[in-house]
């Protein structure tokens, strides 16, 4: 027979603490959610300080709630608390009200509604629900842009534009172009460059609203397509590649081949990817590392030597690679020209 436990004498092992800690980082995460859904900080931004009250009257919050609410957000530093008004700190003016070209509401709320974080358990053993045909819901790729203006885009743009000839350059093919900001951003630096962003049927709307938002739909289009099914046209100077390969991995020749055919002697190919490091072994942010995993679909391109030798097979000279700053690691940033021969068979 089992001797039965006394209650009373039971002693709680240390370190019980670090799930509290996890736990309450969830429970701070679904307040700035909450306070994102109820359009806190634009209200805030329109209307200025404002006293709690108002803002529970405003929001249609239970006065019950707001005091406690509200201190979340403050001690997150969020808001700013003074004579017992709230306002809006610079980090939410930066950060989560909508009109900022910084906002990152989308990133916020695609960690539970758009992405494979939403199911884990089912993603880590293989039963999760596939896409449809259609592709990733416009929240994904919404958060997808939202971090790209980190910092991400800007050097791959400035890394692009400042090739010699990139002021020649009349067509872009931005490849599973997504958010389609690229293509927009090098457009914007280029006045007689053409842009075309090739996506699936989901998608495509989503990048039309962009294109729209930054005033060039008479330069830039969005269109359904598939690298691998399609013809993706020819005569472009500059074909985008970014995070897009890892599906394709058993067929990176032929997508290397379509590329190629797609271009004017001479003209750039841009690949923007993540490899492992050397071993694939982990840099030592596990959560970063999962993370990136799981948006590139879970097949990392892992060798760069052989990636790198799929350009000189393939027709191409590499005149540029560069580690470039993302959200999950830097990436492999490469610049490859078309030879004028074609490639030996």
């Amino acid at each position: 027979m089992n001797e039965q436990r006394v209650l009373m004498n039971l002693r709680c092992p240390a370190g019980v603490e670090v799930i509290d800690d996890m736990l309450e980082g969830h429970q701070r995460y679904q307040v700035l959610l909450s306070s994102l859904d109820l359009g806190l900080y634009d209200f805030l931004a329109a209307r200025g300080a404002s006293p709690r009250d108002e803002i529970a009257d405003a929001l249609g919050i239970n006065g019950l709630f707001i005091r406690d609410f509200l201190g979340v957000l403050v001690e997150a530093g969020f808001l700013c608390l003074e004579d017992d008004r709230y306002r809006n700190s610079h980090l939410a003016t930066a950060f989560l009200v909508f009109d900022s070209p910084f906002y990152q509401g989308d990133v916020i709320r695609n960690v539970t509604r758009n992405s494979f974080w939403n199911d884990l358990t089912a993603v880590l053993s293989g039963n999760e629900t596939k896409r449809g045909p259609g592709g990733p819901s416009p929240g994904f790729i919404a958060a997808l842009g939202q971090k790209a203006l980190r910092g991400d885009l800007q050097f791959l743009v400035q890394t692009v534009a400042g090739g010699k000839d990139f002021g020649k350059a009349q067509r872009i093919l931005d490849v599973g172009g997504g958010h389609g900001l690229h293509t927009i951003a090098l457009c914007q630096v280029n006045p007689q460059l053409q842009g075309v962003v090739l996506d699936q049927a989901g998608v495509v709307e989503t990048t039309r609203r962009y294109i729209a938002v930054y005033g060039l739909e008479d330069r830039v289009t969005a269109v359904v397509g598939d690298i691998q099914d399609d013809s993706i046209g020819s005569g472009y100077d500059i074909v985008l590649i970014s995070h897009l390969l890892y599906k394709f991995r058993k067929n990176l020749g032929q997508i290397f081949d379509t590329v190629r055919a797609s271009l004017v002697p001479g003209g750039l190919f841009v690949s923007n990817h993540w490899f492992c490091a050397p071993g694939c072994i982990s840099d030592g942010r596990s959560v970063q590392s999962l993370a990136k995993t799981l948006q590139s679909l879970r097949h990392p391109l892992c060798r760069e030597e052989e990636f790198d030798a799929l350009f000189e097979a393939k027709g191409f000279d590499v005149i540029a690679t560069v580690l470039a700053p993302a959200t999950h690691g830097s990436t492999r940033l490469q610049l490859a020209q078309k030879r004028a021969a074609e490639p030996s068979p």
